[in-house]
């Protein structure tokens, strides 16, 4: 992705330092081909959400996932899947994200993919994380984070963190 967030460590949700940045990317992504550019589409996606445009995340989350089905490729499908639920979880409809990362980890695990299935973990974490089911989200968390330790995954700072976050919520 093109722009870089911290976490709040209070909600685990993405700070934006330089709204103008996000603006301008935004508008750059807005102009492109996004059909013939799924790893743009999929940023594009993210960067709406984060920007609090829930509405126009979903509808590209779910473009994204429509085209990586299409396309057959599995790890892409995964990431797509993973994009649509945490899109959800942003609109509140806690169900359907769930859902995704559920489906999203059980085929990460078919594919043997430990990153795909750390972050699927991460991802469903985050989501019982803002429904206040602090206990789920912590062994979510513990998951992913035993799962990055093992890979030494460049992501482990945060899910530390989101472990840490879930635990002092107990």
């Amino acid at each position: 992705m093109g722009l870089d967030f911290r976490t709040d460590p209070e909600t685990l949700r993405e700070i934006v330092d330089d709204p103008a940045a996000l603006s301008a990317r935004i508008g750059t992504l807005a102009a492109l081909d996004l059909e013939e550019m799924p790893d743009a589409r999929s940023e594009y996606a993210n960067l709406l959400r984060i920007a609090g445009r829930h509405e126009e995340a979903a509808l590209e989350a779910e473009l994204t996932l429509a085209s990586a089905d299409m396309s057959g490729d599995l790890r892409r499908m995964v990431r797509a899947m993973l994009l649509v639920g945490h899109a959800r979880q942003w609109r509140g409809e806690w169900d359907q994200a769930d859902t995704m990362f559920h489906r999203a980890e059980k085929l990460a695990l078919y594919l043997k993919d430990d990153s795909l299935v750390a972050a699927a973990a991460h991802h469903s974490g985050r989501s019982f994380y803002d429904q206040g089911k602090h206990v789920e989200a912590a062994l979510r968390f513990r998951l992913a984070l035993e799962i990055d330790q093992r890979i030494g995954s460049p992501k482990l700072p945060v899910v530390r963190e989101a472990f840490e976050a879930a635990m002092a919520k107990l």
